[in-house]
């Protein structure tokens, strides 16, 4: 007859009952019988019923994968933050003013630099203006808090943005923008993360922030704008 492939279990204590099974299942002779669990699960699941060491040969991810439960919309806004004039003109920086600091835009033609460790490791990606230069040092401030900041220069780097297209035509080529050249390039960066910065649980941040220059110019803009609309606050 036919030999038994595989059992389910989609309900009750996923972990005890994966072990219970495969006990029983050892005990009859079905040690290459596998088990599915299932269940709503997600990420934060799958890590608790392996780290109780559940023999679990695949897992049956559905509900939470197909409607991204976290995140189940994904918020878009357009942010102007250069204009010119005509085609030959140089860029000129713009800058959206906010009560709120978060949402204070990046002036500028931006672009990002990540930096790696000699042994390959990431060491952190600088938001810069490519028609400005980069201080020295090449320090990152954190656009929240100045007293957070890094300095990278020495470290090997590399510029991550490319163009999708110009004047409505692609411009890159069709094996670079599939979703597997976009999984390939996701899954080396992970690879390259310090294991601290993985943590599921209270995981250490990863180093991003503003180039020096840019950090002072945007506050400069955002103080320079602020001052002017002043007079217009008072006379209302």
């Amino acid at each position: 007859g036919e030999r038994l492939a595989g059992i389910r279990i989609d309900s009750g204590d996923l972990a005890w009952l994966a072990r219970y099974a495969r006990e029983r299942l050892d005990a009859a002779g079905l040690s290459d019988c596998g088990i599915v669990l299932s269940n709503d699960l997600d990420e934060y699941t799958i890590k608790s019923i392996r780290d109780q060491g559940a023999p679990v040969s695949s897992w049956g991810v559905g509900t939470k994968l197909a409607t991204a439960y976290d995140q189940p919309s994904l918020g878009g806004v357009y942010k102007l933050s250069a204009t010119k004039d005509r085609a030959d003109a140089a860029w000129s920086a713009r800058l959206k003013v906010s009560e709120q600091s978060s949402k204070l835009t990046l002036p500028g033609v931006l672009d990002v630099r990540r930096y790696r460790f000699v042994d390959g490791r990431l060491a952190g990606d600088m938001v810069f203006d490519v028609n400005e230069s980069i201080s020295e040092r090449e320090i990152i401030i954190d656009p929240a808090d100045i007293l957070r900041r890094k300095e990278l220069a020495g470290l090997a780097c590399e510029t991550l943005l490319a163009p999708l297209a110009r004047g409505g035509v692609s411009v890159l080529p069709a094996e670079e923008r599939s979703a597997m050249a976009a999984r390939e390039r996701t899954s080396e960066g992970l690879a390259h993360l310090d294991e601290s910065q993985k943590r599921f649980l209270n995981p250490h941040s990863y180093p991003v922030g503003l180039e020096e220059g840019l950090w002072h110019r945007r506050a400069d803009m955002a103080a320079d704008l602020r001052a002017a609309c002043a007079p217009l606050s008072r006379g209302r």
